[in-house]
């Protein structure tokens, strides 16, 4: 596939027109008439291209790898569009038993499952044991091991779903969870599910110093937390290390 082909991809599926993909990066239709169809093979305004289209440069100029759209942007003509990107395969570097990591331009990416489980809305993927992925991000390899030791078959990224950790964490922020850590050796935000429910939450826990009970805690004070519980009260399915948030 040429590099014309891949924008007229992606620009078909934003149901994006030329005029339209043109007048976002400050260029004529006529040029990316041509570049679609073969006649410019290397235009000058190919990273305002891959920034508009919101794909990685190596993707858009190499065709290393795939690009699949994540999610829809809600017919908004001013939302940004949002990608997944599966490297290709053939690039994985196998690493011992961890297989999840690639290199792309030089640089150690690895790939983290997204599951369909909103923690505190219900019953989540996080509750079976051989949970599907509905996709991957990218993160990089240096990123994460500053942020832990686990492999990214251990991580997760979830969506926050209610307003019970208001304002720490927001309905529709999504979180990085080290499924590795199953007991709470420090104060922090766990995503955990009491013995007797199904239902997935993100609680701040907080071990009690005297008694060694923990407490679980909503951050918003609208909300009742529980103190002096056991270990065994509640089953911990991983901490939260980190979140993101959209601030438009």
């Amino acid at each position: 596939m040429t590099l014309g082909a891949r924008v007229r991809q992606c620009r078909l599926a934003l149901s994006w027109s030329q005029a339209e993909l043109a007048g976002r990066i400050g260029v004529k239709q006529q040029s990316i008439d041509q570049l679609e169809s073969g006649k410019v093979s290397r235009p000058r305004y190919i990273v305002e291209l891959a920034e508009s289209l919101n794909v990685p440069m190596h993707w858009l100029r190499h065709g290393k790898g795939q690009v699949n759209l994540a999610r829809s942007t809600g017919g908004r003509a001013d939302a940004p569009p949002a990608w997944s990107f599966e490297p290709d395969m053939a690039t994985i570097s196998e690493q011992g038993d961890d297989k999840a990591f690639f290199k792309l331009d030089g640089q150690a990416f690895a790939m983290v499952p997204v599951y369909d489980a909103r923690a505190s809305a219900g019953p989540g993927a996080l509750n079976t044991e051989t949970p599907q992925p509905l996709y991957h991000d990218v993160f990089r390899q240096d990123w994460l091991k500053s942020l832990t030791a686990s492999t990214p078959d251990n991580l997760a990224v979830i969506r926050v779903a209610g307003d019970s950790m208001w304002d720490t964490l927001q309905d529709g922020d999504f979180i990085l969870v080290d499924r590795a850590i199953r007991q709470c050796s420090r104060d922090g935000l766990y995503v955990i599910r009491y013995q007797e429910g199904d239902e997935l939450m993100v609680k701040r826990l907080i071990r009690q110093p005297s008694s060694k009970l923990l407490m679980v805690k909503s951050d918003n004070p609208n909300y009742p937390s529980q103190a002096s519980l056991k270990d065994d009260d509640l089953e911990v399915k991983g901490r939260v290390i980190w979140l993101s948030r959209n601030t438009g």
